[in-house]
Order: C-alpha cells, then structure tokens, then sequence
C-alpha cells in the first residue's frame, strides 16, 4: 500500500481519464458478430491486450510515422482482427472495418469517477500532473480545454513536447521536474503495464495499474478495479 510521503499523482490520459465512444473493441465485436464470427470472451481478452500491445511494440512505432491516418487505422484494426481469431483475408475485414470509422463521429468523456477524483485529490492538497504518449501536442490542449480538464493539473506533458514515449522512462522524468517533485513521493495511475507501469518504474515512481478488465493478470504493482478507489488510498495531506 502507499506510504504517507506521496505528494504528487500523476495520470495517464487515454483509458485512465479520458475515453472515447464507440469503443476500438466494440467496433471489431460489432463487425465479428455481423460476419457470423462473434467473438468469444477469451478473443475478447487477447483484444484488448492487443489494443495496448499495438501502443508499444518498437516495430510497430518504427512504422507509424509514415502511415496516412486511413493506413494507420487499417493497420491498427488488422492487428486486431487477427488478436481475436478472425478468418478470412484480414486486408479485406480490416478495409471493411476501417471504412465504418467514415461514418463515425468519435466522442471523448471523462467518466464522473475520474473527474471526482482529480477534484477530491486536489481539495486534499495533492500536486496533481496529466502524461501522456500523444504526439499532436495542439490537439491534446484542444482537447483538454473542451472537456474542461486542463484546470485540474498543475502540470500536463505530452510525449510530442519533449520527443520520447512511455515505457521510456524520459517522460516521466521530464514531467516530475516540470512538477517540482521527487520520484519517491510520486505514484503514476495508467492502464497499460507495458508502457506505464514499465515506465513508472524506470523513472523511479511507484506504478499503479488501473486494470478493470483484467487484462493483466500477470501484474505485479498496485492494482486499481475503479480509478476512485484511488481516494480510498490517499488521505487529505497535512501541509
């Protein structure tokens, strides 16, 4: 459990805060269940395991930058087809998939649990930070701004500002001296193992997995079922 030295929580953003409707995974099932391929529960696992996989396989990053947004989401939901098993020609089902996406208009929230977090940490005197793997610096401020999210960090740090992405610990470095605070009385909230907790503990901060799904049962940190449990760990702080 924590100790009573933390004064500084940072957040991941995508599936920790902020996520978007329709789901990756609940467009693939809607596609597998309209080819009469429905999508077992293991396949849903495997699923969302490789929707977080895709974030930080190094060849996968190496091939990124290069790709239009219509190839990156035929490559991305590829990767996905073939996660749960489907059978056929998979460029086919990928083009299928992606050209849904044409016609969908996706929108972010931030569920009231994670908004009564931030608001409850920060009455109990908590330095609060938002890091993030995105790259379109702009349209992350946009994006904060419009959901009215960017007020409750005193600090926000991009992986596009500073040119590295987590599991690399740089991010996370760069963020507590942006922050003014010390790794040891720091912990970092994110979804995926691979690429947060990983990270975390690079840069010397205790991880801790928000894991709804269990999709990593394999984890070996602080675990979260619901981000407000969150509260139930840190006590107001005596400042």
């Amino acid at each position: 459990m924590l100790d009573n030295t933390i004064d500084t929580v940072l957040f991941d953003m995508d599936g920790t805060l902020l996520f978007h409707e329709p789901d990756s995974f609940e467009v693939i099932n809607a596609y597998c269940t309209g080819i009469g391929q429905p999508i077992t529960a293991e396949a849903e696992h495997e699923c969302r395991r490789a929707q977080h996989e895709y974030f930080v396989d190094p060849t996968i990053q190496s091939q990124l930058g290069g790709f239009s947004p219509d190839e990156f989401w035929h490559h991305f939901n590829r990767y996905l087809l073939q996660a749960v098993g489907v059978e056929g020609d998979l460029d086919h089902h990928a083009t299928q998939v992606t050209a849904q996406y044409a016609d969908i208009e996706l929108t972010y929230q931030c569920p009231e649990p994670g908004c009564r977090t931030l608001i409850q940490l920060r009455s109990r005197g908590y330095k609060l930070g938002l890091v993030t793997n995105r790259s379109n610096v702009d349209h992350l401020y946009e994006l904060l701004d419009e959901m009215g999210l960017r007020s409750h960090f005193d600090m926000t740090l991009a992986s596009g500002e500073v040119g590295v992405a987590k599991p690399d610990p740089g991010l996370l470095t760069a963020a507590l001296e942006r922050i003014d605070s010390d790794a040891q009385h720091c912990i970092y909230i994110g979804d995926n193992y691979w690429a947060d907790v990983v990270g975390a503990r690079g840069a010397g901060i205790t991880p801790v997995l928000l894991d709804p799904h269990h999709i990593f049962p394999e984890a070996d940190c602080l675990l979260l079922e619901r981000i407000d449990d969150l509260l139930q760990w840190l006590p107001e702080r005596s400042i």
